[in-house]
């Protein structure tokens, strides 16, 4: 009875803190799961960078230059009404409307005149013909929207491929570090047992220099990893316009080999054309062939049509009968102006000269990026197929100087090996695994790079 109290009593005294132990467990298996959700991953970056690089609203904002110069070459084929005004003093005076002789015969007093002028008035005039130099602007403009299409799309494929480099660099740095970590804390433990084999007369204290040495040189070395995140997550964040970045998700490694002869096949030549930067060069002709046009407008004739309507008015002067008296009188005219340039010293040659060098440099450009292009291709898959060897064959060797580093440290701990012997094999396997999880992240690398060239990017 004594007893069943006692544990009644503990109960109640400790349930408060067991339910508060409960609750910082829940606690703790929840806080992991934030921490996840909060984490950025590669989808958002790039969603983020889409939205907020400062380079990419640049871009964006070429497409609007490109309207608003076709709305303004539009424009030009209306014509322009302009109001215009003048007053003007003589010396003598001035009739308000050219002479004719009914006029004349009206008599003296029909006849305004005044020593200071006024005219008001529009002034409408159009451009009817320039040797279809007009039209061939109008085209220029059109093709160079669509090129400013087709960087933006260029822009964005690039923006994304520099994003995933960036977050994926990020992520082989942190998994290097961390395996640096382990590398620096085997060696902070190797070197306290020397310490304390020394101090007992068991090792020599060559052997607790030696590694100190090295734990001193691993200690850099991690901290040189640590400045390189630093330095690649502002890198990052300044591309998705943030002021800090957030954790990153990991990504998953699945190296897998791509068949050179099925990526080609895939991407034939007469597909390779379709795509944007090609499609890009293609229009850089085109334009450069429209501006052969324009120049070679300048051998037709300018026909320009021209009309006005106002008032001319003003006081007329002391010696008219009606001195001082306002008057007015009504003026319009229109008519057509020819203007053909039969001689101007070779300058509109220089000029077609000169659009067909630009015609040229831009058939070279084109060639030049399909050339570049399917070497590109060519690097990118080999890259791959690289990485994946490269990821096998280090994976593999990891495992053996794992198990030599663990042989190594069994025969230095029983004192049938040398301490250089453990630290060689110590840096080995580290470099090992370095390469390992550096080889890891290339072949993502490699593998976006392919992407960028194939412009699927926003696609992945």
């Amino acid at each position: 009875m004594f007893e069943s109290k006692i544990k009644t009593r503990f109960f109640v005294l400790f349930s408060p803190l067991l339910l508060i132990g409960v609750l910082v467990q829940m606690c703790w298996l929840v806080t992991p799961a934030r921490a996840d959700y909060a984490a950025l991953s590669l989808e958002k970056c790039v969603e983020l960078a889409l939205q907020n690089n400062p380079e990419l609203q640049k871009q964006q904002l070429n497409l609007k230059l490109a309207d608003e110069d076709i709305a303004g070459q539009k424009s030009l084929n209306f014509g322009k009404l302009d109001l215009v005004s003048s007053y003007a003093h003589y010396n003598l005076p001035r009739t308000l409307a050219p002479m004719t002789p009914a006029l004349i015969a009206s008599g003296p007093a029909m006849v305004p005149t005044t020593e200071n002028l006024f005219t008001a008035g529009l002034v409408y005039e159009v451009v009817l013909f320039t040797g279809f130099a007009q039209t061939r602007t109008l085209e220029i403009a059109a093709l160079q929207k669509e090129i400013a299409g087709k960087n933006l799309k260029l822009s964005r494929e690039q923006l994304i491929y520099n994003v995933k480099t960036f977050y994926v660099n990020i992520l082989s740095l942190k998994a290097q570090r961390a395996a640096q970590i382990n590398y620096v804390e085997a060696l902070q433990r190797l070197h306290d047992d020397v310490v304390r084999e020394v101090r007992l007369g068991k090792k020599a204290r060559i052997d607790q220099l030696k590694t100190a040495a090295d734990l001193r040189n691993a200690e850099a070395q991690q901290i040189r990893i640590e400045a390189n995140i630093t330095i690649m997550r502002a890198s990052l964040a300044n591309l998705l316009g943030v002021d800090s970045l957030a954790n990153l998700q990991d990504v998953r490694l699945l190296p897998e080999k791509i068949d050179p002869e099925m990526v080609l096949e895939n991407y034939s030549p007469d597909q390779i054309v379709g795509l944007e930067r090609l499609q890009a060069a293609q229009l850089a002709i085109d334009k450069n062939l429209k501006l052969i046009q324009k120049e070679g407008g300048a051998w037709y004739p300018q026909i320009v049509l021209n009309a006005g309507y106002g008032q001319n008015f003003g006081p007329n002067d002391s010696d008219h009968q009606n001195s001082g008296d306002w008057e007015n009188q009504e003026v319009w005219q229109a008519g057509l102006n020819l203007k053909w340039n039969i001689f101007d010293f070779g300058k509109t040659k220089a000029k077609l000269r000169q659009a067909r060098i630009l015609e040229d440099q831009s058939r070279y450009a084109q060639v030049k990026v399909k050339l570049e292009l399917e070497r590109a291709l060519k690097e990118a898959i080999t890259k791959i197929n690289t990485a994946v060897t490269d990821y096998k064959s280090l994976e593999a060797e990891l495992a053996l100087t794992r198990e030599t580093e663990t042989i190594e440290a069994l025969r230095f701990a029983q004192g049938v090996a040398d301490i250089n012997d453990l630290l060689a094999i110590k840096a080995r396997n580290q470099l090992a695994e370095s390469r390992f999880i550096a080889a890891g992240y290339a072949y993502e690398n490699a593998k976006y790079y392919l992407d960028y060239l194939l412009e699927n990017g926003e696609n992945r």
